[in-house]
């Protein structure tokens, strides 16, 4: 069972609530991990490019491992609306400013949250560099 943010209708806009270890973003910010997201990944097309191109031991395809774990970690932050470096300094923000949170087993929750999405989001980059690595040579 997925358990997703939600908005509360406040008079003309909607707003979001903050929800521990679920939700601790709102628009503004999903859209800055968005952008993190195509950064990143544009980051990983240029370096494995650039790697390719300049003839650069095989090896070192792996180092497109950083930019697609930053890539995945925009992603998933974007698409779950939740900041795990939010998580990790205690704050969110879901529209009306940065908020400390206050309760400790909201804290627990949130950097519950950190450390799985950390997990998926590096899974996908090392999975990802795994496929560059076996793949690419063939391509070429």
């Amino acid at each position: 069972m997925r358990i997703r943010c939600v908005f509360v209708a406040a008079a003309p806009l909607k707003r979001m609530e903050y929800q521990p270890g679920v939700c601790n973003i709102g628009p503004a910010q999903q859209r800055r991990r968005l952008l993190l997201g195509v950064g990143s990944l544009l980051l990983a097309v240029v370096a494995v490019g650039a790697i390719v191109a300049t003839e650069l031991p095989r090896w070192t395809l792996f180092l497109s491992l950083f930019p697609l774990y930053g890539a995945a970690m925009g992603y998933f932050q974007y698409r779950e609306r939740f900041c795990v470096g939010f998580a990790g300094i205690g704050v969110f923000d879901v529209g009306d400013g940065t908020n400390q949170v206050q309760d400790a087993e909201a804290l627990a929750a949130d950097r519950r949250r950190a450390v799985r999405l950390n997990a998926k989001s590096l899974a996908v980059g090392v999975i990802g560099a795994a496929v560059i690595y076996g793949a690419l040579p063939a391509l070429l």
